[in-house]
């Protein structure tokens, strides 16, 4: 999730590395055959569109890259276990942020997880150039992942839960959170409700208060720094970390 000051930078066509992370959009499980219960639905959302690509990372690859990339892992992993995924969009499609919680409310499902790959403020960052393209790289170490809920979401308490349960997750697996955006600074200075888990409180993600269903954002990792951006870059890795993500829905699914 790049600072505004960021964002407002004029995108730059993707280009040959993109191919790496070239992804597409699962289908959809269908309901366990044989049984009338309703089924377990998380409506995946992988941040950002094609036309608003979200952060500028290390090697000159956009966010949306790197959120469509490991939504359809994630998609595909929690399938396996018979949680019925609903993806807000395909890697090619554009959808409005009131569209995704629509999608959500409408569809009644029991999770929203939004995907993301962060980025920092400007005075953090330096403007670079990859074989010619622009890039933005950390002044300064800036790793780990970032969790965030709403509390004006009307299932707060749900959210805060599975939230916790994806914090230990991603501890779990070896994964610090980041704390930058808890700074007394512009662009950021939000509420740490858990400093160890990485949760903030962030009301107004539009994502996230809109929803009227269990809502999570989930910061995967910091693509601006190079250490950062080659982990969270890497297949193994990213099958990791979709394995600690399934294990928290699990947890969480086994409560309903």
């Amino acid at each position: 999730m790049l600072p505004r000051s960021v964002k407002a930078l004029s995108a730059v066509a993707l280009w040959g590395l993109c191919a790496f992370f070239a992804v597409t959009a699962p289908s959809h499980a269908a309901d366990k055959p044989g049984t009338t219960d309703k089924p377990f639905m998380v409506v995946l959302d992988p941040g950002h569109t094609p036309k608003q690509p979200g952060a500028l990372g290390v090697r000159g690859i956009y966010e949306v890259r790197y959120n469509d990339a490991l939504s359809a892992k994630l998609a595909k992993a929690l399938e396996a276990t018979g949680v019925q995924v609903l993806l807000t969009r395909a890697p090619a499609e554009d959808i409005s942020l009131d569209g995704r919680a629509e999608l959500a409310n409408q569809r009644q499902a029991a999770l929203f997880l939004a995907l993301h790959h962060d980025s920092a403020q400007l005075k953090y960052l330096v403007k670079t150039e990859v074989n010619g393209k622009p890039a933005y790289q950390t002044l300064q170490p800036i790793a780990g992942y970032s969790i965030f809920v709403s509390q004006r979401n009307p299932q707060f308490a749900q959210s805060q839960q599975f939230a916790k349960l994806l914090g230990q997750a991603m501890l779990a697996l070896g994964r610090p959170p980041t704390l930058h955006h808890a700074e007394a600074i512009a662009g950021e200075n939000r509420e740490l409700l858990d400093a160890h888990l990485g949760i903030y409180r962030f009301d107004d993600l539009l994502v996230l208060r809109k929803t009227t269903v269990p809502a999570v954002l989930l910061e995967v990792g910091v693509i601006v720094d190079p250490v950062d951006e080659k982990y969270v870059a890497d297949d193994a890795k990213q099958d990791a970390i979709v394995q600690a993500i399934v294990a928290a829905v699990t947890e969480f699914r086994s409560g309903f």
